[in-house]
């Protein structure tokens, strides 16, 4: 540990700045520490390896030792100096030079600003109050869940007519403006089912009355189309239609129940019934945790990290985005740019930085965790539901950085076991 001077500035309840300063003592040993080091592996013309005199490496390497040195000295100091001041950062921070590179005649100085989380101190979430919901399931909604059940069971059949509402055409397309080809603009065998509205504004539309063959289309691409260059401009799609098919939906019978993995219609309603209910439960839970935080973030008011702001941000236009690839946004989003959306979304942002503050601090006081198993039993329910291997998927979202994500809201999920397991029940 080295000789240093710390002094901290709380710019706000989440920003503060760190003055850092190294004594030129310290400085001097660093800098001939990397001379020696240089001297021993430098060849210099004229002189045998590790015999070049000290003024020549200076007037040689000067100015990259100072710059390695400097680079060197925040690189252990900063770490040492949030320690002494029992700072996290949630950033990378912000470096401020006295000088541009350390001297071995004078002092070191440089200044770092960054974000904390902010210090809080939740209080009040056992025992509280809160109006659980009545989950009950109707025969309309075991009639509606079978309905579904039967359209997803569906099967498209080639049909030698023109396509209309409800057929699955399957396209080749090429898109073009003003002749030049788009880039990324090209599909072979895409799937369009007419009236889903999966791709381009009107281009299922554009399919009514399609048969077998070529076919051209004019379209213009939305204003706030996620490729700008292309945004609000007219596309021409040359297609080439290989199939029209009719989707074909299953009788309801005994025979479509045992198809579905019940032994007669009787025990496929309540295998319906039960999986509405399940469902039901987890939207009424998820009203009720929404609750949970409005109450305990209203009652405790605290500043929030603007970087961790941003990285929610991110992740909410992301979304946008790639919704608006799929031609599927909210309506109100139309036309809105980078901006705007950022203007619009930024209360949610912030909401989900407190819900996590929050979160995290009862976990912490409540000695609430995720343990390994936790994380493998989660995963391994979502590789079943995804059909797909339990290795392949952990593969993929430790390479995406996804662990602590999982682990994290299966820390929450106690938390919430908890505040819900103490609360009473309101009038």
């Amino acid at each position: 540990m080295q000789n240093i001077r710390v002094e901290l500035e709380d710019l706000s309840a989440v920003k503060k700045k760190l003055d850092i300063s190294v004594p030129a003592e310290t400085v001097r040993k660093e800098i001939s520490a990397a001379y020696q080091s240089l001297r021993s592996n430098a060849s210099i013309a004229g002189f045998r390896k590790g015999a070049a005199p000290l003024n020549i490496l200076k007037a040689r390497f000067g100015s990259d030792i100072q710059e390695d040195v400097t680079k060197r000295l925040i690189e252990s100091t900063y770490p040492q100096a949030l320690g002494e001041k029992k700072l996290i950062p949630v950033e990378a921070p912000k470096v401020e030079l006295k000088a541009d590179k350390a001297r071995e005649d004078q002092d070191f100085s440089y200044s770092v600003t960054f974000e904390v989380q902010p210090r809080v101190e939740i209080d009040g979430y056992m025992g509280m109050e809160l109006k659980k919901e009545d989950v009950t399931v109707t025969d309309q909604d075991i009639d509606t869940g079978i309905e579904n059940l039967r359209q997803a069971s569906a099967q498209f059949k080639d049909v030698e007519r023109p396509a209309k509402e409800g057929d699955l055409v399957v396209v080749d397309f090429e898109a073009f403006i003003g002749g030049e080809p788009i880039k990324n603009g090209k599909g072979a065998d895409y799937p369009c089912i007419i009236g889903e509205r999966t791709m381009l504004p009107g281009f299922d539309e554009a399919l009514k009355g399609a048969t077998k063959g070529p076919k051209e289309i004019d379209l213009n691409f939305p204003e706030n189309y996620s490729e700008a260059t292309i945004a609000g401009k007219t596309g021409h799609f040359k297609l080439t239609v290989k199939a029209v098919k009719e989707k074909s939906v299953p009788d309801l019978t005994e025979d479509f129940a045992k198809d579905v993995g019940c032994e007669n219609l009787d025990a496929l309603r309540a295998k319906v019934k039960e999986e509405i209910e399940r469902h039901k439960s987890n939207e009424a839970k998820e009203r009720l945790k929404n609750d949970i935080l409005t109450m305990l973030i209203d009652k405790h008011q605290f500043e929030v990290p603007q970087a961790l702001v941003n990285r929610y941000m991110g992740i909410i236009l992301n979304r946008i985005i790639d919704n608006m690839r799929m031609g599927s946004f909210a309506p109100e989003d139309k036309g809105l740019n980078v901006d705007q959306l950022k203007e619009k979304y930024t209360p949610a942002a912030v909401r989900s930085v407190k819900e996590d503050i929050v979160l995290d601090y009862i976990a912490a006081k409540e000695k609430v965790d995720a343990s390994e198993q936790d994380v493998e039993s989660a995963v391994r329910n979502i590789a079943a539901q995804r059909q797909v291997s339990y290795e392949s998927l952990m593969a993929r979202i430790e390479k995406e950085g996804a662990l602590e994500v999982i682990k994290d809201g299966l820390k929450h999920e106690k938390v919430f076991d908890i505040i819900i397991g103490s609360s009473k029940t309101a009038a």
